[in-house]
């Protein structure tokens, strides 16, 4: 039977808080490494939230949808009750994955948990920090969906990201430090392409924004 929610909180050695987000990735770096400078960042409203990451050894290859889903309902969802204000979200990309939409469902089913997927990967949703969507040709935008392989350790999008940030892009070393000053530009652009609010973006995009968008306050 699942324990009590200040039963989480005790366990995780804080104190209470207005709302519980828990997150579990399909990739196990440069994802876990976003979130946590998230969490460390001025912006991360930490007398409300608390945000807990679930990780998983760098070892471990089980990054499919129903993986992470597996994983969220077995560290999270089965063990406590979650408020009405909780969240438990998993974040994945749209890649070659077709089962998306039934894991949409099962979060549906279960209650506090949501999908936020980008297409067609998340570090669409880091380009988004650092250069305007406008600004990319149409050309670009092509390739960047498709995001064909170009060798054994990157993609086509990994590389246009690596062009335009000042130490290139590494997913295994992200520093993903540099990426927090263009939150609000980031969350501006992923909600403009938002714009039929599906459950995932058929084209360019990434729901990534609405889990930031909880996580942060305006910038002082």
């Amino acid at each position: 039977m699942p324990r009590e929610r200040k039963e989480f909180f005790r366990e995780s050695n804080i104190r209470e808080k207005e709302r519980i987000i828990v997150l579990a990735f399909e990739g196990n770096i440069a994802e876990e490494a976003y979130f946590q400078e998230i969490k460390a960042s001025t912006r991360f409203l930490n007398d409300l939230v608390y945000l807990h990451i679930l990780t998983r050894p760098r070892s471990d290859t089980n990054s499919a949808p129903q993986h992470v889903f597996q994983r969220l309902q077995r560290e999270a969802k089965d063990h406590f009750h979650f408020g009405d204000k909780d969240e438990l979200w998993m974040v994945i990309d749209r890649d070659k994955w077709s089962n998306i939409p039934e894991m949409v469902e099962l979060c549906e089913a279960e209650g506090n948990m949501y999908v936020a997927v980008s297409n067609p990967c998340f570090e669409f949703w880091l380009l988004l920090h650092i250069f305007e969507f406008s600004e990319i040709s149409e050309r670009d935008r092509a390739k960047i969906l498709q995001n064909r392989r170009i060798s054994n350790k990157k993609t086509f999008i990994d590389q246009f990201l690596g062009e335009r940030i000042e130490g290139g892009y590494n997913k295994r070393r992200p520093m993903a430090h540099r990426f927090l000053p263009g939150l609000d530009q980031a969350v501006e652009a992923a909600r403009a392409l938002d714009t039929r609010s599906q459950i995932t973006p058929t084209g360019l995009g990434s729901h990534v924004y609405k889990i930031v968008e909880g996580l942060i306050g305006p910038e002082s």
